[in-house]
């Protein structure tokens, strides 16, 4: 069966976690996947079990050569699209993710695909367009409904947030345009490890819990978030020192939840301002 296949390098395999191509959504994301499938979610596991996950990612990527590409996304509250069994996304570049299903397609059982043909292959539902439809994904808007939420909040605001940077042993980064929160560091304490990336992961999760972005049985679309480890050394827009920083991942949220609470209050009316002359925005982690 194709979601058998693992693809982390065989002297790397993890006795927790496997990663296969995403099938049944076809984007240009690796699914990491727990081998046993009553494996609960992240805020239920051991920190020994949410390690492997970073292990894993680093797998792929150094094991495929993704060092320039590489986001690995985890989905919490009312985000989550699982609410008792975890899962995690490699997001990698279009192209390199394709190249990299070119090279295993005929080492995959179950082929032809058309099994996995789900209402997610919007471009071609013939089981050899599966290239296609990863670069045709109509990766899913709600800018029109974020701009009204936050036009409706500036015309009422309900009280005083705190938008104040937390003390963490990261530079607090705001997004100029997006609803995301970015993680710096001096190039000099630079993550290498898969246990200092790990420590960096749990940092920002803690960071997500203390903001209520993690609660497994939120609903509301502003109680949940993408949370980013950063692997590809990029600055995903956010403005910083290159020369001296390195982004080491971000908190992507809804427009809502960034500009009330986030946002800090000298900065909401510029921020706003780029953000809805966007005309449109699409997350894709």
């Amino acid at each position: 069966m194709a979601e058998e296949f693992d693809l982390i390098p065989p002297k790397e395999v993890s006795d927790t976690f496997k990663v296969v191509f995403d099938l049944y959504s076809p984007r240009a994301h690796f699914i990491i996947l727990p081998r046993n499938k009553h494996t609960g979610t992240y805020t239920k596991l051991d920190q020994k079990v949410r390690l492997k996950i970073v292990e894993s990612a680093w797998s792929i990527v150094s094991g495929h050569k993704l060092q320039k590409s590489a986001v690995l996304s985890l989905h919490f509250g009312s985000w989550s699209t699982s609410k008792n069994k975890f899962h995690a996304h490699i997001c990698v570049d279009v192209d390199d993710y394709l190249a990299i299903y070119e090279r295993y397609e005929q080492k995959i059982l179950g082929f032809p695909l058309s099994r996995y043909i789900s209402k997610e292959w919007k471009a071609s539902k013939n089981p050899e367009d599966y290239a296609i439809n990863v670069r045709r994904y109509p990766f899913k808007t709600y800018f029109k409904e974020e701009v009204k939420a936050i036009r409706d909040y500036r015309r009422s605001p309900t009280g005083e947030s705190d938008s104040s940077c937390p003390h963490l042993p990261f530079a607090f980064l705001f997004h100029p345009s997006e609803p995301r929160v970015g993680f710096a560091v001096e190039k000099s304490e630079e993550p290498r490890s898969c246990e200092s990336k790990f420590e960096a992961l749990e940092t920002m999760f803690n960071y997500a819990k203390d903001q209520n972005l993690t609660k497994i049985n939120a609903k509301g679309g502003d109680e949940g978030c993408h949370l980013c480890l950063v692997l590809d050394k990029k600055s995903h827009g956010f403005l910083f020192d290159e020369e001296s920083q390195i982004l080491v991942g971000f908190i992507q949220v809804s427009g809502l939840k960034f500009y009330r609470d986030l946002c800090p209050d000298d900065k909401k009316d510029e921020w706003f301002a780029k953000f809805s002359a966007k005309g449109d925005y699409r997350v894709s982690t």
